[in-house]
């Protein structure tokens, strides 16, 4: 298929609109710069780096909200295994008294943190954004900057690098794919990694 030869600064420009966007919208621009426009390399650079810190940052709410739900979840029980109790009998100011002190302050914390950690991740945005408008590097919140790198070693290929240069030995396999190798191959026969 032909690709579409369009400017590259015009597609930087709707990478950087559909940022602010959200998320759902920014996967639809890159996918289709990927797939119908030609990009060269810094411009597929910056799709892969934009790409990985939006993905870290969607990493680290995902966490978040599983933190959340398993702490509900925990509570929820607790409440009810609470209300179970004054229902055989025990004292009814046992359930009032888990709310007051434990429930109702817990969920406050895990609000205020919540709130925060939004914060944290709008500011994590906003500084990408500006750092790439600046061509600069992205020194950012360390979660997010640690799975960010993660994600665009991966999609360049650096994911593996401790193990690329390294011949194999005799009799050794392919880390990736198990294929018994010749001694001193540099690739894998089978699935063509690199060694």
């Amino acid at each position: 298929m032909k690709k579409l030869k369009v400017n590259e600064n015009i597609l930087a420009l709707l990478m950087f609109i559909s940022m602010f966007a959200g998320w759902q919208y920014m996967i639809i621009v890159v996918g289709f710069i990927w797939a119908f426009c030609e990009a060269g390399n810094s411009l597929q650079k910056l799709t892969v780096k934009v790409v990985s810190v939006f993905g870290a940052i969607a990493i680290v709410s995902l966490v978040w909200s599983l933190i959340i739900q398993g702490v509900d979840a925990t509570m929820g029980g607790l409440n009810r295994f609470f209300q179970m109790l004054v229902s055989w009998g025990v004292d009814a100011t046992l359930v009032t008294n888990a709310n007051r002190y434990a429930f109702q302050p817990i969920d406050l914390l895990l609000g205020i943190i919540e709130s925060v950690l939004n914060l944290l991740l709008l500011i994590v945005k906003v500084r990408f954004i500006f750092s790439v408008l600046a061509n600069r590097n992205y020194n950012g919140f360390w979660p997010v900057k640690g799975i960010a790198e993660k994600i665009e070693n991966f999609a360049t290929n650096k994911f593996y690098d401790e193990d690329k240069g390294k011949n194999v030995e005799k009799g050794a396999f392919c880390p990736k794919c198990g294929t018994k190798c010749e001694d001193g191959a540099s690739f894998c026969p089978s699935c063509g990694n690199k060694f």
